[in-house]
């Protein structure tokens, strides 16, 4: 009696032990199936990270575009110059941009070129010249567009910016449509004709129905005309921009303290257009 008493009673912790057993089996069961949900939800997680910074990767770096060859800083020198005559006094190239500090009738400023395109990306004025009032210079693009607002119907022979008389200001040649041409100088700042004259025809070219063309400077006396603005020794002499309209000398000139300037002269009137220096004579 007390044999089967005994018994009875250990079935029921038995029994208890059993359950404990199967509910902690179940319980690590759920955690272990926890654990793989949270890893996949993870890994899922990592993969669309990563085809995120692919996709930016390849959006910046465009490797489907053709690689762009870098201006020189001479060629980004030229380009500001252009659009705004002056001095340059030094240049740096800089996270894909040539940042050149100017100087002009109007003061000093930094201009930042895109050193693939050559387009102004930004100017900021950094001095203004006491001689002058507060004004900017219009860009040749302006200007142009200005002067076919002006002189609709006519075409642009030729359009730069030059200096008269200490002065800069934009000579331009217009052609009618009867062929007659005009020259036209035009206040730089806003677009105002300030005179014009009639370009007689050359009587040779007359019978041909044709006007005579300008005749550019010799190179002797483009050294004359560098040579009057900075005294120095003559290096080399180049023609360039035949076909662009605007022609014009460009004169390397070593100075006796070592600097080297580049001054380009108009190869029609014989203007001196800019001055550059060496870049590594500031």
């Amino acid at each position: 009696m007390d044999g089967r008493g005994q018994g009875q009673g250990q079935r029921p912790e038995m029994k208890r032990s059993e359950q404990k057993q199967e509910q902690g089996n179940r319980d690590d069961a759920r955690h272990s199936r926890n654990i793989g949900t949270g890893l996949r939800r993870l890994l899922w997680w990592g993969t669309g990270v990563l085809a995120v910074v692919l996709l930016v990767a390849v959006v910046w770096w465009k490797p489907w575009e053709p690689g762009r060859e870098q201006l020189s800083a001479d060629a980004a020198a030229q380009a500001v110059l252009a659009q705004y005559p002056g001095e340059i006094l030094h240049s740096t190239l800089q996270d894909g941009a040539y940042m050149i500090q100017l100087r002009s009738e109007t003061g000093l400023y930094d201009v930042q070129v895109n050193a693939t395109t050559a387009a102004v990306q930004s100017i900021q004025r950094l001095e203004t010249s006491p001689q002058v009032e507060e004004k900017t210079l219009l860009s040749r693009e302006q200007m142009k567009s200005e002067l076919l607002k002006q002189r609709a119907g006519e075409q642009l022979v030729s359009l730069e910016l030059v200096e008269q008389q200490g002065s800069p200001v934009y000579s331009a040649v217009v052609k009618a449509k009867d062929n007659s041409r005009q020259e036209l100088t035009m206040d730089p700042y806003t677009g105002e004709v300030l005179s014009s004259k009639a370009i007689k025809a050359d009587p040779s070219s007359e019978a041909g129905g044709t006007t005579s063309e300008p005749k550019f400077l010799s190179e002797k006396q483009a050294k004359q005309k560098a040579l009057s603005r900075v005294p120095g020794e003559v290096d080399d002499v180049e023609l360039r921009g035949t076909n662009s309209g605007n022609p014009y000398y460009l004169v390397e000139i070593d100075l006796e303290d070592g600097r080297e300037a580049t001054v380009q002269v108009n190869a029609i009137s014989g203007a001196i257009r800019s001055v550059t220096w060496d870049k590594d004579d500031d």
